[in-house]
């Protein structure tokens, strides 16, 4: 008996040069869109305004602190650069 020759199904029903060209395609496109990508990402990074919050006044019962810390002192955990500071 002869081997039965089972044909291969592609995924998408295209032949082998279809989907090159559309490899093609996909890779000429990400190569385009990536670095416009990039390049508008580093526009809005440079030109980003950073605006900084109102001073608050210093209400009495903002800090209340009943027991310390157990890493000493008044200083929040992530505070603790700027509280030393003061």
């Amino acid at each position: 008996k002869a081997p039965v020759r089972v044909s291969r199904r592609n995924m998408s029903g295209g032949s082998i040069e279809e989907e090159i060209a559309e490899m093609n395609k996909w890779r000429a496109v990400t190569f385009l869109a990536v670095p416009a990508c990039v390049g508008f990402g580093v526009y809005s990074f440079a030109n980003m305004e950073h605006h900084h919050a109102a001073e608050r006044p210093a209400y009495s019962y903002l800090r209340i602190r009943n027991k310390i810390f157990p890493w000493g002192g008044d200083c929040g955990l992530f505070e603790y650069g700027k509280c030393q500071e003061e």
